[in-house]
């Protein structure tokens, strides 16, 4: 006996959307999406003025800088506390 084959059918077609999607927020100074909660430790050193990654690790060590996130095997920081952090040094 022959098989048959079947052709495929092809997917119907996807409605159109309602509206248009948002836009996406215009990136910040590090280009990472503005609303981007946590940055990693090379964005860190980076909005710090480009301190190394050994200076951060000195400054989380003796507790100088706020807002570690540890998150499984990963160190973050939250942004907005280091952003006030940040201010609160040039007050």
């Amino acid at each position: 006996m022959a098989k048959k084959h079947h052709k495929r059918m092809a997917p119907p077609p996807r409605p159109a959307l309602l509206s248009p999607p948002a836009p996406e927020p215009a990136p910040d100074s590090l280009g990472q999406p503005a609303y981007s909660l946590l940055l990693t430790t090379r964005q860190v050193c980076d909005l710090l003025g480009g301190i190394s990654r050994s200076t951060l690790v000195r400054m989380e060590k003796t507790g100088k800088i706020p807002g570690r996130v540890q998150l499984g095997g990963s160190v973050r920081y939250h942004r907005e506390i280091i952003e006030e952090w940040v201010r609160s040094l040039v007050r």
